[in-house]
């Protein structure tokens, strides 16, 4: 059972809301930039360009996904689309005018444009939940641990469901068909495959709309192709590794975008190392063994935004929520993710890429590899800067969960990802709570999770 009630209504609402920005646009040229308006055809072209530009900004950062993020996420996902759009469309006027045009008028058009996706979203989504109001769900857990984490994380997101029972897999089926009958959502978490068939079986024959926590080997199926052998289908994984020109347009592309970085950002780093070293005392860079590819050891580079005691017991542990072990200038660096930018370094001499798995100290990487054999998986590339799960996880996020998430990256590798990947990036940038540390009580996010 999906949410299709108001679906024309909301195509409308997106519609109108895309082209409310068109329009404002439109008129902003007009008026502030008359040198830039062409006679017939050419404002046409122009406004057909910010279009396609503006449409695959919104693509990239999930602009019309109501119903499936929180509103405010929407929003800053069409501030930050219309402040790209109309950055690119200012250059492309100002080179058609062989001149730099005044900013001023596009800050307006940015401006009255942001006012008024404010209120249109917030409507917008409002009417959406009315058409679709949350969806009674169940949980059915193998492991009632799992479960529970699960269901707090269901309850931040009580606008989509409302979780009447967290029930086992090893309920009587006759009482556990019967809450799937009263459900429209149910959420499967770690069901064993035995159970599995017939109840994924029940609720696509009574319409009900399933949730399925990956596993490893499903998220291989999941990018699988499907390849004839006579006239059976046979499910053919990817092979993770990427043929050697798109390796060759992978590494230019990180030469290039971290040069530029070094060169465009290097005043920033200067005064980060300057705050740093007049805080207190302790180098400003902080160098720490991690991994990459193929289990290789190198040295990660990062502004230090931690007491240099913070290991001084010898047990190598994640930042916590509220640690006292961050500097004030270290909170506002991570905070920013301005402490990674002395990795930019690590990218230009490659020892790591812009996109790939996070790399993990050796001492981390053991412990969640002797309670997932299959972690080791994600050095069959190149540790990376961002990456799927450095923009849909969080800083704490589960390491089985990491893991799923990088094994899709790995499995789907394409350049064409990666862009997409560092797009999306800018807007992990102004979601604090993607650095949120693991629990004061823990040294890793493993612990967070099964503890």
């Amino acid at each position: 059972m999906g949410y299709k009630s108001g679906g024309t209504w909301l195509f409308l609402m997106k519609a109108l809301l895309f082209l409310t920005a068109l329009g404002v646009f439109f008129m902003g040229q007009n008026l502030f930039y008359e040198q830039t308006v062409f006679y017939f055809w050419g404002n046409y072209i122009v406004l057909f360009i910010y279009a396609v530009i503006l449409y695959f900004s919104c693509k990239i950062y999930n602009g019309f996904h109501f119903g499936r993020v929180d509103f405010q996420e929407i929003i800053l996902s069409w501030i930050l689309c219309l402040f790209i759009t109309n950055t690119i469309e200012y250059f492309q006027l100002s080179l058609q005018s062989q001149q730099l045009l005044p900013a001023w008028g596009f800050v307006v058009i940015f401006a009255v444009q942001s006012s008024l996706v404010v209120p249109f979203v917030y409507f917008t989504d409002r009417i959406f939940y009315k058409f679709n109001p949350a969806h009674r769900a169940i949980i059915v857990y193998g492991r009632e641990g799992k479960a529970r984490n699960y269901c707090e994380l269901l309850q931040k997101h009580q606008k989509r469901f409302t979780i009447k029972r967290v029930v086992s897999q090893d309920e009587p089926q006759k009482s556990l068909l019967c809450l799937i009958d009263e459900s429209e959502s149910v959420f499967f978490i770690d069901v064993d495959e035995k159970n599995r068939e017939y109840l994924f079986d029940y609720c696509f024959r009574h319409n009900k709309r399933i949730y399925i926590l990956p596993t490893f080997s499903s998220v291989l199926l999941n990018t699988a192709e499907v390849s004839w052998i006579s006239n059976t289908p046979m499910f053919c994984p990817k092979s993770p590794v990427p043929d050697a020109g798109t390796r060759v347009v992978k590494r230019i592309m990180d030469i290039v975008l971290s040069t530029l970085t070094i060169l465009l950002l290097s005043w920033l780093m200067l005064i980060v190392w300057l705050a740093i070293r007049l805080s207190g005392r302790g180098p400003a860079v902080y160098k720490q063994i991690r991994v990459t590819k193929g289990g290789k050891h190198f040295t990660l580079y990062k502004f230090r935004s931690m007491r240099i005691d913070a290991e001084s017991d010898g047990v190598p542990r994640l930042a916590a929520k509220n640690d006292d072990r961050v500097t004030p200038v270290g909170r506002i660096l991570r905070k920013t993710r301005i402490d990674e930018l002395p990795q930019m370094f690590n990218v230009f001499l490659g020892s790591m890429s812009l996109v790939g798995p996070r790399p993990e100290r050796p001492e981390i990487m053991e412990q969640y590899e002797a309670i997932y054999p299959n972690f080791a998986f994600r050095t069959k590339v190149k540790a990376g800067i961002t990456g799927l799960a450095q923009i849909y996880g969080k800083y704490n996020t589960a390491p089985d969960e990491k893991l799923f998430l990088d094994i899709m990256y790995i499995e789907k590798f394409s350049v064409w990802q990666d862009v997409k990947l560092i797009l999306q990036t800018f807007k992990v940038l102004f979601m604090s709570q993607s650095t949120e540390g693991v629990s004061e009580d823990s040294t890793t996010a493993l612990q967070e999770k099964e503890g």
